[in-house]
């Protein structure tokens, strides 16, 4: 991961110090295709140039997509994992049971992509309007920052773009082992059986693309608010580990 995040003049990046604005670089404004390249390879760039002129259409495009090419790929897989959990469910009747599967086998394949795609876009895009007004309200608000709604979704999104490579991955992973209980964090070291456990979702939660998206917001909300690296770092880990904690939270109120 430190290798994508090593600017063009291979320069390594400090979690202490953002690197700086190369003066030629100061008046330039990138296109949409630099960028999808540079925040695998430069992000701080992307940044520098998001603080000039925020954008965030394409990367959300190319998000939708593979969201969404992920959901085909997987679909049998995911039906067979939610049925699996209905049946091992200890919340919903018996009675009950036999009628959600039986609904869940009549669903044509348009039905289950309206649902899971449709639905997934409407979600990620409430996810991601919640999670850029959470950065915002604590930048603007609580530390005092000057940043626009715009910057800082711009910065949310572009974080996500690692969404590009993680999808694909996980899709592989799961085609391969033949369930979509794959993982890419410290969760391997459990068995699956445990992941309604709270230790199982905390393990979870420290996940090689997460703590790249978290790497990514938090250079990014150090350039648009020009706050020290520390500062950043600090803010977005504490926003991350507040939502982790609160999702596990959630997350036993509504356990199957």
């Amino acid at each position: 991961m430190s290798e994508l995040l090593n600017n063009n003049d291979q320069q390594s990046i400090s979690l202490n110090e953002v690197p700086s604005e190369p003066q030629n670089e100061q008046e330039e404004v990138l296109s949409e295709w630099q960028k999808v390249v540079y925040i695998f390879t430069n992000p701080a760039r992307v940044f520098y140039s998001l603080r000039r002129k925020p954008t965030w259409v394409i990367p959300f495009v190319l998000i939708l997509i593979m969201t969404a090419l992920f959901s085909v790929a997987t679909k049998n897989l995911m039906l067979e994992y939610r049925k699996e959990m209905i049946l091992n469910s200890t919340t919903i009747p018996e009675e009950q049971k036999d009628t959600i599967l039986e609904r869940m086998d009549s669903m044509s394949a348009k039905s289950y992509y309206i649902q899971s795609i449709g639905g997934g876009s409407i979600g990620l895009i409430l996810v991601y309007l919640l999670g850029a007004g959470v950065f915002f309200f604590v930048g603007n608000f609580i530390l005092g920052g000057k940043a626009t709604f715009k910057q800082i979704f711009a910065l949310y999104v572009w974080g996500n773009m690692v969404s590009l490579l993680e999808l694909p991955l996980k899709a592989g992973l799961a085609l391969l082992k033949g369930s979509v209980q794959v993982y890419t964090s410290l969760a391997v070291l459990m068995d699956p059986e445990q992941s309604k456990t709270a230790l199982f979702q905390i393990l979870n939660a420290i996940d090689v693309f997460n703590i790249w998206r978290v790497i990514l917001w938090g250079m990014g909300f150090a350039i648009i608010y020009k706050f020290s690296a520390k500062k950043s770092y600090i803010t977005v880990v504490s926003i991350y580990v507040f939502y982790v904690l609160l999702s596990i939270g959630l997350s036993r109120l509504f356990i199957f």
